[in-house]
């Protein structure tokens, strides 16, 4: 059966040297080599990326995008937020992102809160305020969970339920649920509030198979359960990178019903 999840890339990778070229992409070359060469429809933007640029840069960046028929879906801050260190700079923070990600035309921002039972609180009280301000309109946040350690799945999707609304939702990710030892079932419990999930590639081995946690199963599991938005893949592997996610994106077209990119 054909899925209609749309696959996109994290566009971390993009900051690493070309194969054979020795330097990376120039930056407004970004969407068009996403959409002509790895035939991906959508940009989820790292905060590195961005870093320092003016304002002009991010809505000729967003432009490029439009052109290429590969838009700017999210961008994304890995650091964590620690609301409860952090105080008002935590707000500022979420604010400053969701700014960029209008220059940027991006419809999602996706943050990793330092989320602990006793933090909860006031991550729950502060993104409540900063998803009723200006800077939020028509604009979704994401959360994800902590990488290293393993954040609880569970203490998440509660959060998210005490932010409530429309505008609140998660990004989950491969690495985490192997990470965590629940596997698919922490994707599954996090999948119902997922504005996009991000599929962490490590690598292959000889055969195609990817080497550190059950890309197949992982995948195959998410659509059973009825998932049916964003992939995003997020290069995590030590090799040639173009080549990672050509792989990546060949086998996530295999699993998901259909042999050619979405049109």
């Amino acid at each position: 059966m054909s899925s209609s999840i749309l696959l996109s890339l994290c566009a971390g990778c993009t900051l690493s040297p070309l194969p054979r070229k020795g330097e990376p992409l120039a930056f407004f070359d970004i969407p068009r080599f996403t959409a002509e060469e790895l035939e991906l429809r959508g940009l989820i933007i790292p905060v590195e990326l961005v870093r320092g640029r003016p304002a002009t840069d991010l809505e000729k960046f967003r432009d490029e995008a439009d052109r290429a028929h590969c838009p700017c879906l999210t961008l994304i801050q890995d650091a964590p937020i620690d609301f409860m260190l952090e105080g008002d700079g935590a707000a500022k923070t979420l604010h400053a992102l969701m700014r960029a990600a209008k220059l940027l035309g991006c419809s999602e921002v996706a943050i990793r809160p330092l989320l602990t039972v006793e933090s909860s609180d006031r991550v729950v009280a502060t993104i409540k305020a900063a998803l009723h301000s200006v800077q939020a309109q028509d604009i979704d946040l994401l959360l994800r969970p902590m990488a290293d350690p393993a954040g609880d799945s569970t203490l998440l999707v509660e959060t998210i339920k005490k932010i409530g609304g429309f505008h609140i939702g998660a990004m989950p990710s491969f690495a985490h649920a192997a990470a965590t030892g629940e596997g698919l079932d922490a994707l599954r419990r996090l999948a119902p509030y997922a504005g996009a999930i991000e599929v962490s590639i490590a690598g292959f081995d000889k055969d195609g198979v990817h080497t550190k946690w059950d890309l197949d199963g992982y995948v195959e599991g998410l659509i059973q359960y009825g998932y049916t938005n964003k992939f995003a893949i997020n290069w995590e592997g030590k090799t040639n990178w173009v080549a990672g996610i050509e792989k990546a994106r060949d086998r996530l077209w295999q699993l998901t019903g259909r042999e050619d990119p979405v049109t």
